[in-house]
């Protein structure tokens, strides 16, 4: 769970995951400068949270492998993450049967463009879709040494650039891995809390950074 400045979402986050069936521990990242203030009442939610606290402030943070991350599975959710439990379980479930695979809940979608030669990246409603969001998704947690080690660096750097388009690369990675695509589970569309601070998806530039993130992406 990545969080940057943010502490009563992400607290409020965590304590949904109490008593959540099959966790093994949660492992916080923490993005922010300063390190968690003395104050801050961490929630007793059955296992073990553990801080993180990152170099740089990078998005890429979310996929390095760290080595206390003892499962096979990886639930990869943002601090302002919305899941019910039975949701989180039956998401489980699947990726059970299929563990090379991205197993998530918000979908998305890319076209090509025929017009301006160039893929563009959609959010819109739609029975299609081509990714799944990682701010709420299962992966197995070998992806997460080759999205740090074997993928070109030019992608993280990107990612870095844009602060954003992290979740692209990494689904761009395991299909093109397993030329398999990923799995939507339930059906939800957004996974944020109402009336949480503004994410960096609320951002103009949003979605002109993720159509470009997708044709360089595809370009590396």
């Amino acid at each position: 769970m990545p969080t940057y400045k943010r502490d009563a979402v992400m607290i409020d986050s965590l304590q949904r995951l109490h008593n959540l069936p099959y966790l093994n521990k949660v492992i916080v990242v923490w993005n922010s400068p300063k390190p968690p203030s003395p104050d801050l009442r961490w929630p007793e939610i059955g296992v073990p949270i553990e801080v993180i606290r990152a170099k740089k402030n990078s998005l890429n943070n979310r996929f390095l492998p760290y080595a206390s991350i003892e499962t096979e599975a990886i639930l990869s959710v943002d601090d302002d993450a919305h899941l019910r439990h039975d949701e989180i379980v039956f998401g489980f479930r699947v990726w059970r049967e299929a563990r090379d695979r991205i197993v998530g809940f918000p979908g998305r979608y890319h076209e090509w463009d025929s017009h301006s030669r160039a893929w563009l990246y959609n959010s819109n409603h739609s029975c299609e879709l081509s990714m799944v969001l990682t701010g709420a998704a299962f992966f197995h947690k070998h992806y997460s040494y080759l999205y740090t080690n074997v993928m070109p660096q030019a992608i993280r750097e990107k990612v870095d650039e844009y602060m954003n388009c992290e979740d692209i690369a990494m689904n761009f990675l395991v299909s093109h891995v397993t030329r398999k695509p990923p799995l939507k589970v339930t059906s939800r569309w957004t996974f944020r809390c109402p009336g949480c601070v503004a994410s960096l998806s609320e951002d103009t530039s949003h979605f002109r950074e993720r159509h470009e993130c997708l044709n360089f992406f595809g370009q590396v």
